[in-house]
């Protein structure tokens, strides 16, 4: 890294935690940095795990509170917008999880951390002090980037459930670009509607319902960002909503601003 220069950094995801981990990735900064504009994050139907070795961003929640992020925590699955900025050095390195099977790493069910920075203690205890320790004190990124794949490791070994009916109704909606009812899927996968959720909330965080409204936005705001010929009213009605109207409600409700306040923000990501 040269003087003054922020540095992010994706790194190979070992074949074993492939089906499960988006990305492992980092970023640093060689000096403190307090005037960075914030970066507005949208619900992205991940979870995240992140550990600071340098310090810690600020959040900014879409009800308008602001705080510190713990050292190191879990961003379960997202409901609403989130902006971030640097308070300092920045120095972090964090894993993404996609929505299939990252319960398979975790302790509890992921309803526990759904909208919300739940600090790595609490989901974990005394082990994640250790890990979040041994992070810091590491001697450069690839031996981080060892710790974090050797925890995750272990933490898969001790799990020998996966649950084919979630990930089926998962498969389901990511086909359907969100165009799917929580009946449907109940049919489709031999439950009731309500045993379905129950199932789907622990292992993902957030119900079908919710989920299948995220994957529809997103679809939208991938259909809009590649064709600069299709409006607004074409793609709303592709993906499943009644009107533009509607779909111009989800972005207020997911991203905080309007579908052209969205794509002439430089710091808007997904």
């Amino acid at each position: 890294m040269q003087t003054g220069e922020t540095c992010f950094r994706e790194y190979p995801v070992h074949t074993t935690l492939a089906p499960f981990v988006k990305c492992i990735w980092s970023v640093e900064s060689d000096r403190p940095i307090y005037d960075a504009p914030r970066e507005r994050i949208l619900p992205d139907s991940c979870v995240e795990l992140v550990v600071h070795f340098g310090d810690p961003f600020r959040s900014h929640f879409a009800n308008g509170r602001s705080d510190l992020q713990p050292r190191s925590f879990v961003a379960g699955q997202m409901r609403n917008f989130l902006e971030i900025e640097p308070a300092g050095r920045m120095g972090l390195i964090a894993v993404r999880f996609h929505a299939r099977g990252a319960y398979l790493f975790f302790p509890k069910p992921l309803s526990a951390v759904s909208a919300a920075l739940v600090e790595l203690e609490n989901v974990w205890g005394k082990c994640a002090i250790d890990w979040t320790e041994r992070i810091a004190l590491a001697r450069g990124m690839p031996e981080r980037v060892r710790i974090v794949e050797d925890v995750l490791l272990a933490l898969l070994r001790q799990k020998d459930r996966f649950d084919r009916t979630v990930d089926r109704c998962l498969y389901l909606i990511d086909t359907a670009g969100g165009q799917v009812r929580v009946a449907q899927l109940a049919s489709e996968v031999g439950l009731g509607s309500r045993q379905l959720t129950r199932r789907f909330e622990n292992a993902v965080g957030i119900s079908p319902k919710e989920f299948a409204r995220v994957s529809r936005f997103l679809s939208g705001v991938r259909r809009l960002r590649g064709s600069s010929r299709q409006t607004l009213t074409e793609t709303a009605l592709e993906c499943g909503y009644f009107d533009q109207a509607h779909f111009n409600h989800d972005f207020r409700e997911f991203a905080g601003m309007t579908p052209g306040e969205f794509f002439s923000s430089p710091n808007a990501v997904f």
